[in-house]
């Protein structure tokens, strides 16, 4: 069953802007057709569409159920700015894996430092249809890395996936018990050795992911898969 972002009204569903265009103009939806829709509160509505306008489709309810898709751990990913391609890739896989915020950070080896608003929010929305999640995940304005240090600090612990670590493996042990978990993963260029050191010294557990170096986007479905197995996510 297809499914829409929309916003509640009265005990009505209100589907419009975007997501309308796709279900009238793109799947030529219909009046009595049904529809999953979310309203970002963690259940999804089937309703089907009871009227439809120039700008808007009006949407009955017929059952609520809490959504099985989201993650019963707030886990967090403080991604490294990369490059657009890569970037991308990143977006929808860490919403796939389970991730209910997201902090783009800059830093020594950060070539792009913004990104647009309103393409990052219709890449979480088709993030969120593919994988059925009914919340959409926040992704904040881009930080600086000294400001990230200062953030980590609301967390139960800081997984930090570090290209200069040889020695320590991940262990369930760092994650297992844990609510609030942070995760830090580089762009291409990857951290200097001071911002290795930063990291570690504000609490980040640093750990390897192999004797191969991964691209950043490889790096972070590894690194959100561990955390999500071993954490009972």
């Amino acid at each position: 069953m297809r499914r829409f972002f929309g916003r509640l009204s009265g005990d009505k569903i209100i589907v419009d802007g975007n997501e309308f265009f796709h279900l009238k103009k793109v799947l030529r939806m219909e009046v009595g057709d049904k529809l999953i829709a979310c309203v970002n509160d963690g259940y999804d509505y089937y309703c089907h569409i009871e009227k439809m306008d120039k700008s808007s489709a009006l949407l009955a309810i017929d059952e609520k159920k809490l959504s099985p898709a989201e993650p019963k751990k707030n886990i967090v990913l403080f991604q490294m700015m990369p490059k657009k391609d890569y970037f991308d890739s990143i977006l929808p896989k860490a919403i796939e894996l389970g991730v209910s915020e997201i902090y783009f950070f800059t830093s020594s080896y950060t070539m792009v430092k913004t990104f647009k608003r309103e393409r990052i929010d219709e890449q979480v929305k088709t993030a969120c249809k593919q994988c059925e999640r009914s919340v959409l995940p926040i992704v904040h304005d881009v930080i600086k890395f000294e400001d990230m240090l200062d953030i980590l600090k609301a967390y139960d612990v800081v997984i930090f996936a570090n290209e200069h670590d040889k020695e320590n493996k991940f262990k369930k042990e760092l994650v297992e018990n844990c609510q609030n978990i942070a995760v830090i993963v580089g762009n291409e260029g990857g951290f200097s050795e001071e911002e290795a050191k930063a990291i570690i010294k504000n609490g980040g557990k640093s750990f390897t992911l192999g004797t191969r170096i991964l691209r950043c986007d490889t790096a972070v479905i590894a690194t959100l898969t561990l955390v999500g197995v071993f954490s009972d996510n």
